[in-house]
């Protein structure tokens, strides 16, 4: 895994990766604007989302669920550029960046508010934090799917959280 450096720029990047002193060929990735993904429980980018319930201290799981109405933290990736810049390697301090394109959500297939998209208090750059609010009418259950969006692009499918 890596983080891409903000000050990557252009349509691809030249990558290596060095291991143990030994250095792989360069090879070429696409770079795009954004790209999210939701963190989820077991690292695997399916499954629990790794979210915080409202009161800001519960894990969000079956025996945790969120409210419909409630508000939760869910945790991601890939937000793409920042205002302010962002800085590699920095832990988000007031003021907190917020990516540039917009971010938009989805809780079991309704449109999602969005309450906050930023940098998520004391956590490395290029993590997170966006606060949405469970919308009223979804189904609800322990595996109620939520999809993030940043610019065009969505975030994986396959993450879902735990809702009462």
């Amino acid at each position: 895994a890596a983080v891409v450096p903000y000050g990557i720029t252009g349509a691809t990047a030249q990558v290596t990766v060095t291991y143990q002193g030994q250095t792989s060929a360069a090879f070429s990735v696409s770079i795009a604007s954004s790209a999210p993904g939701i963190f989820t429980s077991d690292s695997t980018g399916q499954g629990q989302a790794a979210a915080i319930n409202q009161d800001g201290i519960t894990v969000n799981t079956a025996a945790t669920p969120t409210k419909v109405g409630d508000i939760i933290s869910l945790y991601a990736t890939g937000e793409g550029q920042t205002t302010p810049t962002g800085v590699d390697g920095k832990a988000a301090s007031v003021p907190f960046p917020y990516p540039n394109l917009p971010v938009t959500a989805t809780v079991g297939g309704q449109t999602a508010l969005v309450k906050y998209a930023g940098g998520a208090p004391g956590m490395v750059a290029g993590l997170m934090q966006v606060n949405v609010q469970i919308p009223a009418g979804i189904q609800t259950g322990n595996a109620v799917q939520v999809v993030l969006r940043v610019g065009d692009v969505f975030s994986q499918g396959g993450v879902t959280i735990a809702v009462r």
